[in-house]
């Protein structure tokens, strides 16, 4: 584009439109404020907090316009940004679902943090934030992506209904527990069908490679390493899966589940969500809602969820503005302010004691449950970050949950399907 201006001009000038020093005026540096463009991700008080933060940033200062560009769920931004990257015409700052960090810097679509860092004289200081949340935001030991909306799969449990059955108004420790409340709590009716159960196991299509992750960290295993190298035919992706089948299948007390009505609405009384969803069912739900760690089994560990910003901008100036509104972003007042409003984890030391943050979770100690698991933490795995990972791992969900296939066989096409797709479209 910027050769066809130069030549534009040059073709006026000879035609005596413009005068030969005309051109002169495409090297000067603009004048004003630099206006960036940041693509959002993310509805409800998720998506009104970025607009409020982006308003607030533009009226603290006069260098910098952000203006804020809503490009729909996780999955179609992913698409558009795609589809930018192809025709050139990227953003300059992103909302990105986090383990695509690698996917896009390996392609040159981000832009290395680590001289920003280096040269930064403002008090900004990379080692507060909280380590677990950093992890996924390195590619080849370069950072490229800033933490911003993060979160870790949480259960969440109808304490009312377990309390009718019995049970106590507290969350099952381990999975196998997890079997034996979801036992006690389901009804059935006079013709063998169930009308209330214990466990709804999400199918969604960004969310369900994400809880089945969780469960096979607990039993101690993984879904793919660093490398990846994937692991689904060992024993605890073997075992958590059969394990999920025959509670939908066999003991008929969970259910495949898209959408967190099914607990609203009572018909189940254990469901799984992000962090973020807390204030969501909180705010919605008209009985004791219990935010919990999610089952453990071996031991204790989750996968780290969520949202980063990366820099897109191939701009110089303009990246310049990018870092300092990412900086506005990140700072502990502006992520003390998307806790708050959303439930998300704080992502900084300083953010965690900031005084609004700390009052809110003396106000809300029910709520502290997501800092409390984040020492359990890791990052997601690695074949999250393929094109088509996450759709890949839902459909394997399905073949369990839905189609009531043979575990080892699901877990044999799913890694060949995964192989196939790393040789295609990362290798």
């Amino acid at each position: 584009m910027r050769k066809f201006l130069l030549l534009s001009l040059v073709v006026l000038c000879v035609l005596g439109t413009l005068p030969l020093w005309a051109g002169a005026v495409v090297e000067k540096a603009p004048e004003g404020p630099t206006k960036i463009v940041y693509w959002r991700s993310l509805t409800g008080v998720a998506g009104d907090v970025q607009d409020e933060l982006v308003a607030k940033f533009n009226q603290s200062q006069d260098k910098v316009i952000v203006e804020a560009q809503f490009q729909g769920a996780y999955a179609e931004l992913l698409q558009k940004l795609f589809a930018a990257l192809a025709a050139g015409e990227m953003p300059d700052l992103v909302l990105l679902d986090s383990p695509f960090v690698t996917l896009f810097a390996k392609d040159g679509a981000l832009v290395s943090l680590d001289e920003f860092v280096k040269k930064d004289t403002s008090g900004f200081n990379l080692k507060d934030f909280i380590p677990g949340l950093m992890q996924d935001g390195y590619y080849a030991g370069s950072l490229y992506a800033l933490p911003l909306m993060r979160s870790t799969p949480l259960l969440y449990v109808n304490g009312d209904m377990l309390a009718a059955a019995g049970l106590p108004r507290r969350a099952p420790k381990t999975w196998d527990e997890f079997r034996e409340f979801c036992k006690k709590v389901t009804k059935f009716d006079q013709a063998g069908q169930p009308i209330q159960q214990g466990a709804g196991f999400t199918i969604g299509q960004t969310t369900a490679h994400w809880y089945f992750q969780g469960g096979v960290y607990s039993f101690g295993g993984q879904v793919s390493d660093e490398n990846f190298g994937i692991h689904l035919n060992e024993e605890p992706a073997i075992k958590l899966a059969t394990l999920w089948q025959d509670m939908v299948f066999k003991d008929k007390t969970a259910i495949p589940s898209n959408s967190h009505d099914d607990f609203l609405n009572k018909k189940v009384a254990m469901v799984f969500g992000s962090t973020g969803s807390m204030g969501n069912l909180l705010s919605r739900a008209d009985f004791e809602v219990i935010p919990a760690f999610m089952p453990a089994q071996v031991k204790n560990q989750v996968p780290v969820g969520g949202a980063v910003i990366a820099m897109t901008s191939s701009d110089k100036r303009r990246q310049e503005a990018t870092w300092e509104f990412m900086k506005f972003m990140t700072n502990a007042e502006s992520n003390s302010q998307i806790v708050i409003k959303t439930g998300y984890m704080p992502i900084s030391k300083a953010s965690m004691v900031y005084p609004a943050t700390v009052a809110y979770f003396d106000a809300n100690p029910i709520r502290k449950v997501a800092i409390d698991q984040l020492i359990y933490t890791c990052p997601q795995a690695s074949v999250i970050s393929l094109g088509k990972g996450t759709e890949i791992l839902r459909q394997m969900v399905e073949k369990l949950l839905i189609g009531n296939r043979d575990p080892k066989k699901v877990m044999e096409e799913t890694t060949a399907d995964l192989l196939k797709e790393y040789n295609e479209s990362f290798k």
